[in-house]
């Protein structure tokens, strides 16, 4: 873990409280850079020339925090003994553009005295965290949320605005965190404070540049041949390696170029939920069994939705995606002991634009020229469907689409991942939590994005969009999987992979009105069973937390107990009676409920998470 201060008023009030609080706690290194202005340090037991270098008059340090995949960079452009000399040099050479030449996952600290000069920066898709506050005579930062809450105590007020953020869209999408005093630096970006003067900065972000005169072979060929380097750059030496694998395309894909470069078998983790249309364990286990993988398939039953209150526990800040979190943790767990790297597919949903919600896009698209008077009406009745049971069911398709149109055009693609509307959030949050709040205020994250985006068409702006959003919130769910002492590994997520796709057609990457991935189909169908390329069937991951609140005692009671109106009055933020309505809705199944009704859960159980690690953690000071 990477943890800091600079300004020497600030440093003389923390000096002692993390040498005493830290050092318990395996504290490895720790430098006071000039005695006065800067105390860097990183926390781990696994601290090495690779991670630290501090020049000999102790002027100059880097603190660098995760992987670097292209090291051959180093030895190209400076002559380094160890990978944080390595940086340095470059840095020296290059100043923050050095930047733009790393591949790795990693959150970095460089310090240079004599240009008083603290740069912080993040890897280019957001693998690693980082977070930093500045305060009146100085700044704090650090990897982890929960270790910068440490370090100040008393600027733990809770930010209610980002809480409501959380509610519309399940996790947060902003720079601001779930603590007012907190921000977390964006992927591609570096923060510079020079003589008490901060500067943020992108050094990289996909550019959707496309390039028409590529041909359909050539591309397959190219996408095939940097998915394979990207995986290999991240192919562990010695460590015994595993993946993710649902059966799906991306984790397939993945799993053909792991099995193909080693001798040993490739451990392979999924889960299965069982029930009818919820269960695609058969899909993994074709992928196993066609290249011998060592196999281990996890039960997620409904008990295991108690682990949720563990879960927590390993969070930054709360994030739900109705169970698949908890799914996350029980095959992290698993898989502890078993390997020490794991790969996954995240990322190639946005590579290949697979997400329903592309398609979701196209249809609205025509919607555009029904009149509103014929449009209206047939949304509200659409609205009146009763949910079902099942995972795939026309009507709730039909019913989902008909709420999310609602919500107002410049979200883009964000609109069909969002869970209130305006009404709906100010019935249920309580004025004296919330105080006055803007719903514009709320998606002026997901706004700034899909203006940042610079693609000729919608497809491109939303996929450059979704690295802002929900790649980050993949990304947040994959590092409960360092609890467990893993390292996963993003090979979709490949900075130069992606570059390459942003210059891809639209066209094909979704043919006519849903065929998805289709040139990622090409691109792989030589490495996988035909049945795996071209199923039609893929739920993506699925739970039926819905059917198991409704149905089954044990969820029930925890979900509900969780919502009681005791507990809801307690904690202050909400309508008793709002909550009571939602739960009541959903029994009855007039509506999906499921959503909003797990991350309130989620989010008490984070509160108390931190309650617990913290009894001084200020909530009196929430509406401050």
């Amino acid at each position: 873990m990477l943890i800091g201060a600079i300004g020497k008023s600030v440093v003389q009030k923390f000096r002692e409280f993390l040498i005493k609080d830290l050092e318990r706690d395996h504290l490895r290194t720790l430098f006071q850079v000039d005695r006065s202005q800067s105390l860097l340090g990183l926390w781990g037991s696994k601290i090495s020339g690779d991670s630290c270098w501090m020049s000999p008059d102790n002027s100059q340090c880097v603190l660098f925090e995760g992987e670097l995949y292209n090291r051959d960079v180093l030895h190209r452009e400076v002559a380094a003994e160890t990978t944080a000399e390595g940086l340095w040099l470059l840095f020296r050479k290059m100043g923050p553009g050095f930047l733009n030449r790393l591949n790795g996952s990693f959150s970095m600290a460089v310090w240079d005295e004599k240009t008083d000069t603290l740069l912080l920066a993040r890897d280019a898709v957001g693998e690693r965290d980082l977070y930093y506050s500045v305060l009146q005579h100085g700044l704090v930062f650090g990897d982890r949320l929960r270790a910068l809450i440490d370090l100040i105590p008393e600027n733990t007020a809770l930010n209610p605005e980002v809480i409501l953020k959380y509610l519309v869209f399940c996790y947060n999408p902003g720079t601001a965190t779930f603590f007012k005093s907190i921000h977390r630096l964006r992927p591609g970006h570096f923060l510079k404070w020079q003589l008490g003067r901060m500067d943020i900065e992108p050094y990289w972000r996909p550019v959707f540049a496309v390039q028409t005169n590529l041909t359909e072979s050539h591309v397959a060929d190219e996408i095939r041949s940097r998915l394979t380097a990207a995986v290999n750059r991240r192919r562990p030496d010695r460590e015994a390696t595993g993946a993710f694998l649902s059966g799906g395309l991306d984790s397939s894909s993945v799993v053909s170029i792991l099995a193909q470069g080693q001798t040993d078998p490739v451990h392979t983790f999924s889960f299965r939920c069982r029930g009818e249309s919820f269960d695609e364990s058969h899909y993994a286990k074709i992928v196993s069994d066609t290249f011998s993988t060592r196999h281990q398939l996890v039960e997620y039953g409904p008990e295991d939705v108690l682990c949720a209150e563990k879960m927590t526990g390993l969070m930054d800040e709360p994030f739900c995606d109705v169970g698949i979190n908890v799914a996350t943790y029980l095959l992290a767990r698993a898989a502890q002991g078993e390997v020490s790297t794991l790969f996954t597919g995240d990322g190639g949903d946005e590579l290949f634009a697979g997400h329903p919600v592309y398609l979701a896009d196209k249809t609205a698209d025509y919607f555009r020229y029904v009149p509103a008077f014929v449009r209206t009406p047939v949304f509200a009745m659409a609205r009146c469907l009763p949910d079902s049971d099942q995972k795939k069911d026309w009507k709730v398709k039909i019913k989902r689409f008909s709420e999310s149109y609602a919500f107002p055009e410049s979200l883009g693609t964000h609109r069909w991942r969002a869970y209130y509307l305006p009404r709906e959030l100010d019935r249920l949050v309580l004025p004296e939590f919330a105080g006055p709040w803007n719903f514009d205020t709320l998606i002026a994250d997901m706004e700034l994005y899909n203006r940042e985006a610079d693609g000729t068409d919608s497809l491109s702006r939303t996929l450059y969009s979704d690295y802002q959003t929900v790649v980050q919130f993949y990304l947040r769910r994959m590092q409960m999987a360092r609890a467990f002492g893993l390292h996963p590994r993003f090979p979709m997520l490949d900075p130069d992979l992606i570059g390459f796709c942003a210059t891809v057609p639209s066209l094909l990457k979704i043919r006519n009105m849903s065929d998805t991935k289709y040139i990622e189909k090409i691109a792989v169908e030589s490495l996988l069973p035909h049945d795996i390329v071209y199923r039609k069937d893929k739920l993506g991951h699925s739970i039926p937390l819905k059917n198991w609140m409704r149905d089954h005692k044990t969820v029930h009671t925890f979900v509900f107990d969780l919502l009681s109106e005791s507990v809801i009055k307690k904690r202050g933020f909400f309508r008793p009676e709002r909550v009571e309505w939602m739960k009541k809705q959903h029994l009855k199944k007039r509506r999906n409920h499921s959503h909003r009704l797990w991350a309130l859960v989620v989010l008490e159980l984070w509160i108390r998470s931190f309650e617990k690690d913290r009894s001084s953690w200020n909530l009196s000071e929430v509406h401050a």
